[in-house]
């Protein structure tokens, strides 16, 4: 926190800026320095500020800093005149509070806070008060300057200081500060009263007083020798008191020049109910000054804004008559206040006068009742002479969105718009005025919507050609607001355009234009891709048929075959072919164009990375082959193929027959580092067999599959784009070319792994484990190794995917009786699924059933002992 310690500043403002080279200790520089002739103006607001930082660095307290700058001889005027500037610099930079951060005691500022202004609360009716908003922010301050001459009229009193110059034959300087008695004190003169005299005045006397001491002053100016001028050098301060309906009413110490603006501006304006036109200021017992703010807030004149006196009071009595006005005025929605006889014209001048969009003819007024409320009509020619009363509501409405001349005129003409209705306009006139008909108007038909009178629509016809070719016939006059409408040729017809498809470098929708040829759209399209047939170009056109119904054909289209060279050359017959709307060209692709198709192999084969595949015959052990057969790591066992699939490939399987507590979600299963599926025990996972006994090869890669359970258990695999086959590629290496030899395609992936090493055991076990590989066990032996099963588990569904991405499941024979279990492999991942949760009845709702099971069992009984009796 900035301390702002004003004697402090005042010290090292001093000792900076006047001779005090090493100020390594405030005190003895204080003692070496006279600071009699210092004075306010002297020191520049920027100096200030720097001495006030400097101040910072330093320990001494207010009133030591007082008393050694006194001692020294600093006027206590200055000192004033100090304060009250590093006050207005506390208020501009926010900086000080007058409060320690860490004792929380002010001390520092209490000089300074008697020249604050208190803060000023607005209610919501005060802000809307016009005239509030120069009392609402510091920059409105009208703090008197202190860098102006004083004014010949101001009265001396006790405080103000002065300062007589002496120059000529002798030279001298004078500061002398009134005291309370009215004097000020001359070495070797006396006491001279000076109180109550103006400045002028006491000019006068003062000199005649020094004519004792320079003898150069005596006789007449052509005689004198020495030279004396007496001036202000430092103003007092007053005090003065703000009664009434203001915000902040009180004492207030101000500058000697200060005016009733200053003295407003300090006690926050006028309150919620406190008046901006009669504001009094009361001296000895009597009202010497009147002050209307509404002069200057509008007009700028300040009559009444006089310089304040010690003890003077500024009364601000409540408002007489306030009124609001809204509506299409300069200063809208604001409350005014208005004296006796004020008008409604002075109102509106006060407002701003009218807007732009204002209806003048006549306003509407709000009034107040002694029981209700009442509506007043003012007409224009009454503004000047209709009072106002407190509580009006002045309305100002706006112009009506309409015109009284005017006629439109749109479409088929070279300059359509608005126009000026004239008397006897007509029709061709209205054609005329927007410069005639383009050449592509619709000439048989033109429509006028008309407003009638009644704000009824009418919609009259009339024949463009014979308007403008016998006007004297057809002719029509026109009516204030009406609409005419030429439509163009081009309107009342479908947009026409071509479209050109297939192996185009730009396929689309184009404009048609007239005469334009096939080779011409080609062209449009920028031209044939690579794989572009040209010996295979199709047109198809519409078929427009007739229009009675019994010539209804077969036929629904046009079909037109041509070849086109590369550079968009038709064969001579079929050069004069020319496009027309709306037909459709689609140029076919080559039969034989192909891209390059790519494949990868991975893993433990010599040369891995991509391959292109050379021939529609090309399969797994040629790639396998090119990539330089297997390493002796690989473990054939565990390859697998990776395929993309297209829509085209099969079908997408959609399972609406599946509610939806019988969907699981996506993301329970994924792949270990090994590329095996791992379960996180949540449910049921994998393929499973239905209750036939049938295994359902896994197709999809598991960490994307949608896995739906249907109520008998059986888990349907939808098919996603990419999918894992497995393969034996021992056996395919062995028969090459034989059915299990699958044949490449385009983005095909081999993957070869290292010998696996361990089987993952993963789903409703008591916990997720991965063990080695043992020759020779069984299923139970790496079950036993993850904990056993848990108590959910789904004994009877395990299921082994194995490393090539091959799925078997444990399967039941002779009811039951006889299990056999899948053989597991290097690099197997065993799931168990987990049975669904099942919330269980608590003990309350089995008494519950119980006794209405029991309840109606004792009905039906003596229902049927009764029937049989």
């Amino acid at each position: 926190m900035i301390h702002l310690r004003l004697a402090t500043i005042f010290l090292f403002a001093i000792a900076f800026l006047f001779a005090i080279p090493n100020l390594s200790n405030a005190q003895s520089g204080l003692n070496s320095v006279d600071l009699t002739n210092i004075r306010s103006s002297d020191i520049s607001d920027a100096q200030l500020r720097t001495a006030i930082a400097r101040a910072e660095q330093e320990g001494l307290t207010v009133d030591q800093a007082l008393q050694m700058a006194q001692a020294r001889g600093l006027s206590s005027s200055v000192a004033s005149q100090l304060r009250t500037r590093i006050q207005q610099l506390q208020m501009e930079t926010g900086a000080g509070t007058g409060v320690d951060e860490e004792t929380g005691a002010g001390g520092d500022l209490d000089i300074a806070r008697e020249f604050e202004r208190p803060e000023r609360v607005e209610t919501e009716e005060m802000r809307k008060t016009f005239g509030s908003q120069i009392f609402r922010f510091r920059e409105t301050e009208f703090t008197p300057t202190l860098n102006v001459a004083t004014p010949v009229n101001y009265t001396l009193g006790g405080g103000d200081e002065l300062v007589i110059h002496i120059w000529g034959d002798q030279t001298n300087t004078y500061r002398l500060i009134v005291n309370p008695e009215g004097t000020i004190f001359i070495d070797n003169i006396g006491p001279i009263f000076v109180t109550g005299l103006t400045i002028e005045e006491a000019n006068e006397r003062i000199k005649q007083q020094l004519e004792q001491l320079y003898s150069g002053l005596r006789g007449d100016e052509s005689e004198q020798t020495t030279f004396a001028r007496v001036a202000i050098d430092g103003l007092r301060t007053i005090q003065v008191s703000l009664i009434g309906e203001v915000t902040n009413p009180g004492d207030y110490t101000i500058a000697s020049n200060a005016t009733v603006f200053n003295a407003l501006y300090r006690g926050g304006g006028p309150g919620e109910d406190g008046s901006y036109r009669t504001i009094r200021v009361i001296r000895n017992n009597e009202v010497v000054a009147e002050l209307d703010l509404y002069n200057y807030l509008v007009h700028g004149i300040q009559s009444g804004n006089i310089r304040l006196l010690d003890g003077d009071v500024i009364q601000v009595p409540p408002y007489d008559n306030r009124v609001e006005i809204k509506g299409e005025v300069k200063r809208s929605d604001l409350y005014f206040e208005v004296k006796e006889g004020e008008t409604l014209s002075d109102l509106i001048g006060y407002a701003g006068n009218f807007s732009d969009q204002a209806y003048r003819q006549q306003l509407r007024i709000h009034r107040n009742t002694t029981t209700d409320r009442r509506i007043v009509t003012v007409n224009q020619e009454e503004f000047d002479a209709f009072q106002i009363e407190n509580g009006d509501v002045v309305y100002v409405d706006k112009i009506l969105n309409r015109f009284e001349n005017r006629v439109t005129i749109n479409g088929a003409v070279w300059r359509g718009g608005e126009f000026e209705l004239t008397e006897g306009m007509t029709l061709s006139d209205l054609i005329m005025e927007a410069e005639g008909l383009r050449p592509d108007a619709f000439r048989s038909r033109g429509l006028i919507n008309r407003l009638n009178d009644d704000y009824s629509l009418e919609q009259i016809s009339f024949n463009v050609s014979a308007v403008l070719e016998n006007p004297e016939l057809n002719d029509i006059r026109l009516h204030r607001e009406d609409q005419v409408l030429i439509r163009s040729i081009h309107e009342l017809e479908d947009e026409q355009t071509v479209q050109v498809g297939g192996a185009i470098r730009q396929p689309g929708e184009y404009n048609f234009r007239q005469n334009m040829t096939l080779e011409d759209l080609i062209l449009k399209a920028d031209g044939f891709t690579d794989a572009a047939s040209e010996a295979r170009i199709e047109v198809s056109r519409r078929i427009l048929g007739e229009a009675a119904p019994d010539q209804r054909g077969e036929q629904l289209a046009e079909i037109f075959t041509f070849n086109v060279s590369r550079n968009l050359e038709l064969d001579e017959q079929d050069r004069m072919f020319e496009v027309q709307p709306f037909d459709h060209v689609y140029v076919h692709r080559r039969p034989n164009y192909q891209v390059q198709q790519k494949v990868s192999i991975e893993g433990e084969v010599m040369y891995p990375g991509t391959y292109t595949i050379r021939n529609r015959n090309e399969r797994i052990s040629d790639l396998v082959e090119r990539a330089g057969g297997l390493t002796n790591e690989a473990y054939v066992d565990g390859a697998r193929l990776v395929r993309q699939h297209s829509a085209i490939d099969r079908p997408q399987i959609e399972f609406d027959f599946l509610s939806s507590e019988e969907i699981i979600d996506e993301g329970q299963t994924g792949l270990n580092q090994n590329g095996n599926a791992q379960d996180d025990g949540q449910g049921p996972t994998g393929d499973e067999a239905s209750d036939s006994g049938d295994v359902v090869q896994q197709r999809t890669q598991l960490n994307t599959q949608d896995f739906r359970s249907s109520r008998n258990d059986s888990v349907q695999t939808a098919v996603s784009t990419e999918s894992r086959i497995g393969i034996n590629l021992a056996s395919i290496l062995e028969n090459p070319d034989s059915r299990e030899d699958l044949y490449l395609r385009d983005g095909d992936v081999l993957r070869i792994p290292q010998e696996l090493q361990t089987v993952a055991i993963s789903g409703a076990v008591m916990q997720d484990v991965e063990v080695r590989f043992q020759n020779g066990a069984n299923l139970g032996y790496y079950i036993d190794r993850a904990g056993g099963f848990a108590t959910n588990a789904k004994k009877d569904r395990v299921y082994v995917v194995y490393a090539n991405g091959d799925v078997d499941r444990r399967k039941s024979y002779i009811f039951g009786l006889i299990k056999n279990s899948p053989p597991i492999e290097p690099g197997s991942h065993i799931i168990i699924p987990a049975k669904p949760d099942r919330q269980r009845m608590n003990v309350g709702e089995v008494v519950s059933i119980s006794a209405a099971i029991v309840s109606m069992t004792t009905s039906l009984i003596i229902a049927l002992d009764r029937v049989s009796r």
